[in-house]
């Protein structure tokens, strides 16, 4: 019994030993291949440089100057910002009335790009988040930034936000709804898009007194969480006023 625990114990330590050998000497065989293939590439660096000198010493002997070597210094590409625009900065400051702006002053506009570490992921969860202070109304047509005015100077003065109309791209094809840019806003924003629906109720605008959807995006440059974002959908043109027909006049 004992010798044959033994015989056992020594042929699986025979068959390790042999496993070992053998990664051992592919171990060896990969290490000698690589280090043929680095010194090849050693050898034919050395002959291209030997060439270029030979090359160059040729030009100088005919009177050709050899230019000199460039340093070519590469800066990173910035990335695209998420989102365009500096909204932001043109809510800066006392707001008495909302602040009109284009898309295209929006996008050329820079924006700060916020470094958001761990810790301040991990604070962010058990802190509340900050008071809304910027509503931003995007209008689809010219003729809507005269509607939105009135709306946008009584949402301001009744939820003490910053109120910015921006007119949209032609080609804009953001649906209509609104954005907010951190998860602990949901009601927040819910409770400034019921108060501009309320207001445009009041003022008999119905398309915007319907109720949008809500989104979240995350927080980025000026996308800051006390930032709300509405884009409206684009109103009905007027209907023509009916022609009044002239009265006609019976001879006596």
């Amino acid at each position: 019994m004992a010798r044959s625990l033994i015989g056992a114990f020594v042929s699986g330590a025979r068959g390790l030993l042999s496993a070992q050998l053998f990664i051992s000497v592919a171990a060896v065989g990969l290490a000698g291949w690589t280090l043929a293939i680095t010194n090849q590439l050693i050898r034919e660096r050395d002959l291209l440089r030997e060439r270029v000198i030979q090359l160059e010493a040729s030009m100088a002997e005919r009177g050709i100057v050899v230019p000199a070597t460039q340093t070519v210094v590469s800066t990173p590409t910035q990335p695209a910002p998420l989102y365009p625009g500096g909204i932001g900065a043109l809510a800066h400051g006392a707001i008495d009335g909302p602040v009109e702006a284009t898309e295209t002053q929006t996008q050329t506009a820079s924006a700060n790009q916020d470094g958001r570490d761990l810790g301040r992921v991990i604070s962010e969860l058990f802190t509340p988040a900050p008071p809304m202070r910027i509503v931003v109304i995007h209008v689809r047509a010219p003729a809507d930034t005269n509607a939105v005015r009135a709306i946008a100077v009584q949402l301001g003065k009744d939820a003490h936000v910053h109120v910015v109309v921006a007119q949209m791209a032609a080609r804009d094809g953001r649906p209509s709804g609104y954005t907010y840019f951190d998860g602990r806003q949901s009601r927040a924003a819910a409770d400034l898009v019921t108060q501009f629906h309320d207001i445009a109720r009041g003022e008999g605008v119905a398309p915007w007194s319907a109720q949008l959807r809500g989104a979240a995006l995350p927080a980025q440059g000026e996308y800051a969480a006390d930032r709300l974002d509405l884009v409206l959908p684009q109103l009905p043109a007027p209907e023509p006023a009916p022609a009044v027909a002239a009265p006609v006049e019976r001879a006596g």
